[in-house]
């Protein structure tokens, strides 16, 4: 009996063992400053000129469920940043517009990584997850593609209300999904900011506000008291820092892992139960607006 109990154990230790959730985290080549919405603009101009493709920085997904593997991540197929703050005159609302997104392909993505992690130019957070949690990552993106969710990208989007995302929140999401998300995670990875209602352009007010308005005007964000639109979102590089400060804490939850010339930590998760609540979630508020 205790030989057979054995032999399931490692059977089982063995399932799990291909079983993995990566994000890999390749930060903004310049930073972006936060301090204030001028401050951002004007970072935002930085990393563009940096003529880096991935300028806001990026998350990549990558799955290895049994026999199947995915890599993808979300990207927006046709930014542009300038016409919708210099003709549209969206000011800070452009934080809360929906560009035209796209679902990245393993494909066109490996090399990409391949070269990242060589150059070691990402960090990364290994899960190792256990069977039911792995079925219920694949069943999301696989029904993500079919509902072509992928089809708006921006910040503000919520993947799993079926609004599109940015490439942090598609990341997120998978974690959400798998039951694996911890709260240091949320603390450490996610900002809060006060949009000035003044400085908010469309969506999130029908006036139209211009750049020269947002930088001569931009040197604060607004306080609670004030009239405001809070926004909270998920910061590649804020994810990135994480992993770096885990890395030299070598703390006992976790291992310190090596993938070619970049590093990540890994966590075993295979003991949580894989979560029974729904997939995709709707809006509690009838009247709720983005």
């Amino acid at each position: 009996m205790k030989n057979l109990i054995f032999t399931a154990l490692l059977l089982s230790g063995s399932s799990w063992a291909k079983n993995e959730m990566t994000l890999f985290f390749k930060p903004s080549p310049k930073g972006y400053d936060w301090s204030s919405p001028s401050a951002v603009l004007k970072s935002a101009v930085k990393n563009k000129l940096s003529f880096d493709s991935r300028f806001m920085g990026h998350v990549f997904v990558e799955l290895k469920c049994g026999d199947q593997y995915e890599l993808t991540g979300m990207s927006g197929k046709s930014l542009d940043p300038v016409t919708q703050l210099m003709v549209n005159q969206r000011g800070l609302g452009i934080l809360y517009h929906s560009f035209e997104g796209e679902l990245e392909k393993s494909q066109d993505l490996k090399d990409e990584l391949n070269s990242l992690l060589s150059e070691g130019k990402v960090t990364f957070t290994k899960f190792l997850l256990n069977d039911g949690q792995c079925k219920r990552t694949t069943q999301y993106l696989n029904e993500y593609r079919e509902k072509n969710v992928g089809r708006y990208y921006g910040l503000a989007n919520r993947p799993r209300y079926g609004e599109g995302s940015g490439c942090s929140a598609f990341g997120v999401s998978f974690l959400e999904v798998a039951g694996v998300m911890e709260q240091e995670m949320k603390d450490s990875w996610s900002q809060s900011i006060y949009i000035p209602l003044e400085l908010a352009g469309p969506p999130v007010t029908d006036e139209g506000v211009s750049l020269f308005k947002v930088l001569t005007h931009g040197d604060k964000w607004a306080t609670d008291k004030e009239k405001h639109k809070l926004l909270t979102f998920w910061n590649p590089d804020k994810m990135n820092d994480w992993v770096k400060k885990k890395i030299e804490l070598k703390q006992t939850y976790y291992s310190v892992e090596k993938n070619q010339m970049a590093q990540g930590v890994v966590f075993d998760k295979t003991n949580l139960p894989a979560p029974m609540g729904p997939i995709w979630l709707q809006h509690t508020d009838p009247m709720y607006q983005k």
